[in-house]
């Protein structure tokens, strides 16, 4: 391992076994970076468990020993094993000491301080949208419903290529049906943001004007 330091992202020199071992955990299920010159990138975050943990010891391991998560979890607890957080960076003061994180001691005084806070937002049912909210403003509940299943919601953006073609189908299918609808030579999925999106359909106006030899001299 590379790293003498670390939070969330290790970098492993596998040497010549590197593509072995990126295929073992391409086979369990699990995409390593492949960062190239025998190197491998793994990156985790609070959806990690300890089954996905579990299976890249085995990745790594060459004669199935494999160390006890229970112990490793109590080992750090109890101070037995150090964290790999350099000393000077480790947090020493308090933290949550804003009187907010201590008034609400019930549930019931949870809930209305969170609604307090609800009813500072601009919502559809008590005011006109302002621009950015398109979601809010487009998007029926019925839609939200399936983005969020997993065969949609969990695909990584940097997954490989051939891991994301029915993606690929989907948006290349969207895409053909509203050229049809519209007309247009073209449509893009991109930008997702909707400030962006105008942006780029700024950017689109200007090259078409550009195209045409009209620059911003042109009457209206």
């Amino acid at each position: 391992m590379e790293n003498a330091n670390y939070f969330d992202t290790l970098t492993i020199s596998a040497g010549e076994t590197n593509e072995g071992f990126y295929e073992k955990a391409l086979a369990k299920g699990i995409n390593l970076r492949n960062i190239g010159s025998s190197r491998l990138g793994i990156t985790l975050d609070e959806t990690t468990t300890a089954e996905d943990i579990q299976i890249l010891w085995e990745v790594f391991s060459k004669n199935n020993e494999l160390p006890s998560l229970e112990k490793l979890d109590s080992d750090f607890a109890t101070g037995k094993k150090n964290s790999a957080i350099p000393q000077n960076l480790v947090r020493n003061s308090d933290f949550l000491t804003h009187p907010v994180f201590h008034q609400h001691q019930s549930e019931t005084a949870m809930l209305r301080y969170l609604r307090y806070l609800q009813d500072k937002d601009i919502a559809l049912d008590k005011s006109m949208i302002p621009l950015g909210s398109c979601t809010m403003k487009l998007n029926a509940t019925s839609e939200m419903v399936p983005v969020s299943w997993p065969e949609f919601s969990n695909i990584h953006p940097f997954a490989p290529v051939n891991q994301t073609e029915g993606y690929v189908e989907l948006i290349s299918d969207l895409e053909n049906y509203l050229k049809k609808i519209t007309g247009f030579d073209a449509v893009s999925m991109q930008p997702n943001s909707g400030a962006q999106g105008e942006y780029a359909g700024l950017l689109a106006i200007h090259n078409y004007h550009k195209s045409r030899g009209e620059g911003q001299g042109m009457s209206a």
